[in-house]
């Protein structure tokens, strides 16, 4: 059986999208990768999400608040024809100067002398903008990756909202609880991935999790449109 999800329409967001390219371009002084990411074009409504590369990833953070915690590590991994390319994958610890709570390194597993000769927060999200031109953003919980990309790019440009797609695991995941009434509010990324029938993977790892992301959002995508290709407009939103 075909499951449908409720999906707004992506007209607004597309026009969004393009003034938030529009207002990047004409911002001077960017970095090389960021100024490629902005100039890429979007692509078409009708374009088949499966024909267009995505890019899973995830932040491993020091707290959720933007303003005062920091990135600690970032792993990302291309996904291209449905297809996880691990080869390409990538993870990169964050050189920082806070101390590490001990609460975060438990929960992380990130040690302050994992990050003693990690490169910045510069080369990191250049290497981050680099990958992520022409791509579809997937992660679980857009929220967070987003306001932590969002400070990082208003404080050293005074602008945030990059124009990029996003394609958020959690979000599909409650859409999809909500249409089966079924109760459960346990959004998490191992708890979806288990209603999926995927197995679990040890969480709290940048680079885990974003193939574990990436696992998930093929399935989930699988699910909802059974044989029919969803397109970029279908899941804008």
């Amino acid at each position: 059986m075909r499951l449908q999800f409720p999906w707004p329409g992506p007209t607004q967001r597309w026009r969004k999208l393009h003034q938030q390219q529009q207002r990047w371009q004409q911002t001077g002084g960017l970095p090389p990768a960021l100024q490629r990411l902005v100039n890429t074009p979007l692509p078409g409504a009708d374009t088949l999400l499966h024909d267009y590369p995505w890019l899973a990833f995830d932040f491993e953070t020091s707290g959720m608040n933007a303003e005062q915690a920091h990135i600690l590590s970032i792993g990302f991994v291309p996904v291209l024809a449905r297809q996880i390319a691990l080869d390409q994958a990538q993870h990169h610890y964050v050189s920082s100067s806070v101390t590490i709570a001990a609460q975060t390194a438990v929960l992380t597993h990130i040690t302050p002398e994992m990050l003693k000769n990690a490169a910045g927060i510069d080369a990191v999200m250049e290497q981050l903008f680099t990958h992520l031109a022409g791509h579809v953003a997937v992660v679980h919980g857009k929220m967070v990756e987003a306001r932590f990309i969002n400070h990082y790019l208003m404080t050293r440009y005074g602008l945030d909202t990059l124009p990029i797609i996003w394609l958020d695991t959690l979000e599909m995941g409650r859409r999809h609880q909500r249409l089966q009434q079924d109760g459960r509010e346990d959004y998490r990324l191992a708890s979806l991935r288990s209603r999926c029938g995927l197995p679990s993977y040890t969480a709290h790892n940048a680079l885990s999790d974003a193939v574990a992301t990436a696992e998930l959002a093929l399935a989930q995508l699988a699910c909802r449109f059974c044989s029919i290709p969803p397109t970029i407009g279908a899941i804008l939103g």
